[in-house]
């Protein structure tokens, strides 16, 4: 079985991995190097890394519709192409190149949250549970007919980030086991409904807390971006980044506003219902620190307001 893998950050890692064990991957493709961090410099991509590491051989075109690519994947004569947060539409030429097709995991029960963002999505409404997806893929953007899906089950607590790690390691099970089942011809794809949910790249303007918002709906949103993009407020002026918080009911006063300190753990602060706790909080230039620490370093009382100059 001569594999394909398609990939990008953190998250398809776990993909790669599993992958690799159980089957021949012939080569690994990965966005190009790109600047990252505060100094930015160029550097790979997570899968890049791991691949390397693998000693597999990574392909990184700079459009996936160049000519000398397809030729190169051509002449790879993959049985099989799997795709894990690539994040680009696959052209036809590369979609109809293997005879057990192209196929991509998503972290989401499709046809809800297709797109961007389905992990962040899910925890902040506050669904319970979301899951993983293996489609074949088609033109569309995750529209293609489904092959397996599995629930998973969401903690209360639990944040986006810490969601994403544990669907990627689930996922790259499913993975495998889908490639399986169609090389044995046990799988069998269905139509997705045309009824679905779309998420979209999160812009800076996505990331501003609305303290308007029902207190759960703001500790969802808070869990949802910790701590990675994170969610952003103002205080004093400047910008803070908010993580995680507890649902304080029974407060009420402006959105916003400092109604209380809770001694050793941070600001209760109002909402548009109820009240939240601010448990982690990373101002302008700091790291992440914890809601009392933020307190006492910076003398918050209360009455004052975040969100507002």
């Amino acid at each position: 079985m001569r594999v394909v893998f398609m990939g990008t950050p953190e998250f398809a890692v776990p993909s790669l991995e599993g992958l690799s064990a159980a089957f021949e991957v012939c080569a690994v493709v990965s966005q190009p190097d790109r600047p990252r961090g505060r100094g930015l410099k160029v550097a790979p991509t997570p899968v890049k890394v791991h691949a390397l590491e693998l000693g597999l051989k990574v392909l990184q075109p700079a459009r996936i519709r160049d000519s000398e690519f397809l030729e190169e994947i051509v002449g790879l004569a993959p049985d099989i192409i799997l795709v894990a947060a690539y994040s680009r539409l696959i052209p036809p030429a590369i979609l109809e190149l293997p005879r057990l097709g192209c196929v991509n995991l998503h972290p989401s029960l499709l046809p809800r949250y297709r797109g961007a963002i389905p992990i962040q999505a899910a925890v902040m409404n506050g669904d319970a549970q979301t899951g993983l997806t293996t489609f074949l893929m088609d033109e569309g953007y995750d529209t293609g007919d489904l092959l397996l899906q599995v629930s998973v089950p969401i903690d209360p607590e639990e944040t986006g980030q810490e969601l994403s790690v544990r669907l990627a390691r689930e996922g790259a099970q499913v993975l495998v086991e889908t490639v399986h089942g169609l090389h044995a011809g046990t799988l069998v794809g269905r139509h997705q409904p045309l009824e679905a949910d779309y998420t979209r790249p999160l812009r800076n303007e996505d990331l501003i807390l609305d303290w308007a918002l029902p207190a759960p709906r703001v500790r969802d949103f808070l869990r949802a971006l910790a701590h990675e993009p994170a969610a952003l407020t103002l205080w004093r002026g400047q910008p803070v980044k908010l993580g995680r918080a507890e649902v304080r009911p029974g407060l009420q006063g402006p959105p916003g506003t400092v109604l209380g300190l809770e001694k050793g753990k941070g600001p209760v602060v109002a909402t548009g219902q109820g009240a939240v706790l601010l448990k982690e909080l990373k101002p302008a230039g700091k790291g992440w620190m914890d809601g009392w620490a933020f307190v006492q370093g910076r003398e918050l009382r209360s009455g004052e307001r975040f969100g507002s100059n």
